[in-house]
Order: structure tokens, then C-alpha cells, then sequence
């Protein structure tokens, strides 16, 4: 529910410093991240999810007075309950029910060098792990109740709240850390985790010819080989190592070996570009870095497999078809199982509609388009269009359109738009296969890349695919919440398949 804000807040007198107070508010959409912050005699609100400006006040708050918020046709009044320095409490109705809003106080952050004690690998019952890690100075934790990555707030004594609503507690401190976690939902159910084996991060560089590959590691502390999986990037130029720490963490928390790494001249990597590459030579490229990976010591070679999403997909299948049985499993998400040329057609057609171009602009940009590719392929690019071209970059300041230049490109060739043999050869794989896909995927055609797997591969394969409810490209909902189930169904189908305990 977008909440538009129209509303007189009284404010009690809390105090004179600055204090800020978080917590949820409940509406059609679900729960809605809510930030009442109190200075001195004045007062802002916001819902920082929904809006990108705060709404300030200039009086004090108290115990009766209220709220009045306006959500399209629809009049709530928050009535302030309770004011106190460590928390507020507010009541409203909502569609016919008493509601209770509880914001907390939020502190100071925690000092840098205690964060470690927070940091680490906890397990319950029932195997489910939670994992809490350092990022940029802050605490942040992994659930896997409600399958998000959120930041840790501190509200009291080794306390702490997020956005998931979960409130988590610390205990049992020794040398190694807290070694007790209690993680209490919105609804007030909770759970006791207490501290697994822990893992390490290592860096190192791998040579591939003459580049020099950036990896980062990621090792169990746990006793024999350990099953492994090479993460593969996606496509782009940027950066994307971080970005895959949250799989690597996810499988290191369960006991296998994770391996990251920087495309070459990307990052940390060294060496010509990865756009001099094509998928081909990535592919047999990045089997060197598989190597690499199954002549670690603590990595059992026998159980290695692959994990990519987008362009990292389509190359683990690649790599997949490659080496047959030599890869022990292949989880791809968002894979284009399509020639390139295909997937960017599609893609492009999104993106126009999107941008609000008419059908006739839409139709005029995927034959440009077209056009540009073709004379990729045949080493000549047409100049006809390139009047039209700049019109519509006129017009559409993001139109996403290719060059008026008549240089062929590194990249996309020749070679990569054509190539369609992950189709041709699906029926060369062997080991078994897991494919992911957001059902509003407007980069990968989904279905199409769905209806050319299974319309190829063997009737032996061992292969599963889901597909995600309301999941984009990147596997995340319009609420930018990680797809539910993505995570888990991951780690339970590396259990089905014996790579993980």
C-alpha cells in the first residue's frame, strides 16, 4: 500500500537529544519498515522503503495524542499509547482490527572491534543455519525463517532488530564469540540457535594463460574433504564478487567450499578484458579455475560442481556439457538456454515497454536492433538507421539502442550471437541439474529457456527447475526481498543429491 502522508503529529516530550525509534507498520502489502526520529522539539516520520524524503514537525509528542495518516481513500488514525525513552507504542485500526505498533529505540552501533563476537555460524534443531557477518563497519545477518539479508539495529544489550521483524538476542559470550542466538518473529514465536563451525574467507590468484584471476575462498571449519562449488559470474563489466558472497555464504554455513572470483581486468583480476572472450573460450577458461578448485586440499575433486546465474548459467551448462560427469552438479539461475541474439530481442522488448515507448517506437527499436546484430554477424553495419537512432535517444533519455557508429563491436560478436549450443548439446549432460528461474524475468525469457532444456536434454538427466512467484531477474520480488525459497530450495536439493549432509 503506497501511503501518502497528510497528517498533524503532536509530540510528546521524549527528551532534548536526538533519538530515533524504528519498527513496523502493517498493511495490504504486508509490513512496512516505519522511522520516527525526535529532536529536540521537532519530529520526522517516514516509511523509508516507500518514500525517499522525511515528513518533519515542529511540536512534541504525548501520551493520547495522535496520527493522522492517509492511504488513498483511506483515513488512519496512530494513536500514540505509550511514550517512554527506550520505546513507543502506538495503536490504530486496520481493516476492521485492533493493531499494535511497538518502535524501538535504536542505539548506537556497535564498536568495530566487537563485532567479531557477533559474527559466525549459527545452527538449530533442525539444521537451519543463520549466518551474521561484517559488512562496511555494520552487523548484518542471513534468516533463514524468512529467507531475507537485512542489517542488524541494536535496541538493547546484544539485542538487535531488522526489517525481517525478527528480533535477535546474543548470549554466552566466550573467547570465540557469542555462542547462543534467539531469533523472535514478529508474532513472537522463537528459536534457539546455538553456534556451528565457522568458516574462513582466503584470497589468492589463479593464472589462466597470462591473466591473473582473483578468487576468494570460501573454507569450512570442519574435519575431511569437503564437497565445493565454483561460482560463476554474471554478465557486465562490473564488479560482482561481493555480490556472490551470499551464496558462498550460504554454502559455506552447511559445509561446502565456495570459490568467487573477478572476470579478467575486472576487480582485482588482471589481464586483457573479458570482453575479448567469447562464451566458448570463457567457458574452457573457466574450467581452469574448476581445476583449481578440485586440486584443493580440503576439497573432495569428485564432488565440484558449478553455480551461475544469467550469462554464469548459460556458462555452467556450457562447462556442464564439456566435462560430463567430471562436474558433480550444476545449479543455474536465470540461465538463457537461447542463442544471445534471441535473449536480447526479448530483453530489449521489455525494457521499451517499460521505458513507455509506443508499440510502433517498440517496433521500430527491436528492427534496429535486428539490424545492428545482423550486421554484426555478417561484419558490416548497416547506416540507415542511425537518423532514426538519435530521435529516439532525443526523446527517450534511457532508450537503450546501439551506437550510431558503424565499428564493430568486441562485444556482443559474432560467435556469441549465434551460438546456440547449449541447446544443441543439453543432451550431453550428465550430472544433475538445477534451474531457477523468476516467473517476471523481463532479461530471460524463462519459459523459452524452460521448453529448449527439457525438449533436449536425455530422459536419464536428473534435472529440476522451479520457477518463481513474482521473481525478476535477479531472483527478487517487486518488494526487493530474495524469492521465497530460492535459498533453501538450494541446500535442500544439494542434500538430495549427496552433496551436502
Amino acid at each position: 500500500m503506497k501511503i501518502i502522508l497528510s497528517f498533524l503529529l503532536l509530540l510528546s516530550s521524549i527528551s532534548s537529544i536526538a533519538q530515533t525509534y524504528i519498527g513496523e507498520l502493517t498493511t495490504t502489502h504486508g509490513h512496512e519498515y516505519m522511522k520516527l526520529e525526535v529532536k529536540n522539539d521537532s519530529t520526522y516520520i517516514s516509511f523509508p522503503y516507500e518514500f525517499r524524503q522525511k515528513f518533519g514537525f515542529d511540536k512534541k509528542a504525548e501520551k493520547g495524542n495522535s496520527v493522522t495518516v492517509s492511504a488513498r481513500s483511506n483515513h488512519r488514525e496512530l494513536v500514540f499509547d505509550e511514550v517512554s525513552n527506550d520505546h513507543i507504542k502506538l495503536s490504530t485500526e486496520f481493516t476492521g482490527f485492533h493493531q499494535e505498533i511497538k518502535l524501538w529505540k535504536q542505539l548506537s552501533p556497535i564498536e568495530p572491534q566487537k563485532l567479531s563476537n557477533y559474527s559466525g555460524n549459527f545452527k538449530d534443531e533442525n539444521g537451519n543455519r543463520i549466518i551474521t557477518y561484517v559488512r562496511n563497519g555494520y552487523l548484518h545477518l542471513m534468516s533463514p525463517y524468512t529467507e531475507q539479508t537485512v542489517s542488524l539495529k541494536p535496541i538493547g544489550k546484544h539485542q538487535f532488530w531488522s526489517v525481517s521483524g525478527e528480533t535477535t538476542v546474543f548470549s554466552n559470550e566466550e573467547k570465540g564469540g557469542f555462542q547462543t542466538l534467539i531469533v523472535k518473529n514478529r508474532n513472537g514465536e522463537a528459536v534457539t540457535l546455538q553456534r556451528s563451525h565457522s568458516f574462513k574467507v582466503v584470497e589468492d590468484w589463479v593464472m589462466i594463460d597470462q591473466d591473473s584471476i582473483f578468487v576468494n575462498i570460501f573454507i569450512p571449519n570442519t574435519k575431511g574433504k569437503k564437497s565445493a562449488c565454483l561460482l560463476l559470474p554474471g554478465g557486465g563489466g562490473q564488479s560482482q564478487i561481493e555480490n556472490f558472497q551470499y551464496e558462498a555464504r550460504l554454502f559455506a554455513s552447511h559445509g561446502m567450499v565456495a570459490m568467487t572470483f573477478d572476470k579478467e581486468s575486472v576487480g582485482r583480476s588482471k589481464g586483457q578484458s573479458f570482453e575479448n572472450y567469447t562464451f566458448q573460450e570463457k567457458a574452457l577458461r573457466y574450467q581452469q579455475l574448476f581445476q583449481f578448485l578440485q586440486s584443493h586440499e580440503e576439497v573432495d575433486s569428485k564432488k565440484v560442481g558449478l553455480h551461475g546465474p544469467s550469462e554464469g548459467g548459460r556458462l555452467a551448462l556450457m562447462m556442464g556439457i564439456n566435462l560430463g560427469h567430471e562436474v558433480a552438479f550444476i545449479n543455474a539461475t536465470a540461465a538463457p538456454i537461447m542463442t544471445s541474439l534471441e535473449g536480447q530481442l526479448y530483453a530489449t522488448n521489455h525494457y521499451s515497454r517499460n521505458l513507455g515507448m509506443s508499440e510502433e517506437e517498440i517496433a521500430t527499436s527491436l528492427m534496429i536492433w535486428k539490424n545492428y546484430y545482423q550486421g554484426i554477424i555478417a561484419g558490416k553495419i548497416d547506416t540507415i538507421h542511425f537518423e532514426t537512432i538519435r530521435f529516439l535517444q532525443s526523446k527517450y533519455r534511457r532508450a537503450f539502442l546501439p551506437p550510431a557508429s558503424d565499428v564493430i563491436p568486441l562485444s556482443p560478436n559474432k560467435q556469441d550471437l549465434l551460438d546456440d549450443s547449449v541447446v544443441k548439446n543439453a543432451h550431453l549432460l550428465m550430472s544433475p541439474v538445477f534451474l531457477q528461474y523468476g516467473e517476471n524475468d523481463q532479461r530471460v525469457n524463462p519459459m523459452r529457456s524452460l521448453q529448449n532444456f527439457y525438449g533436449n536434454i536425455s530422459q536419464e538427466l536428473n534435472a529440476t527447475a522451479e520457477l518463481y512467484e513474482r521473481g525478476n531477474h535477479s531472483m527478487m520480488t517487486p518488494e526487493y526481498e530474495i524469492c521465497s525459497g530460492y535459498s533453501y530450495d538450494k541446500i535442500n536439493w544439494l542434500k538430495s543429491i549427496n552433496m551436502l549432509p
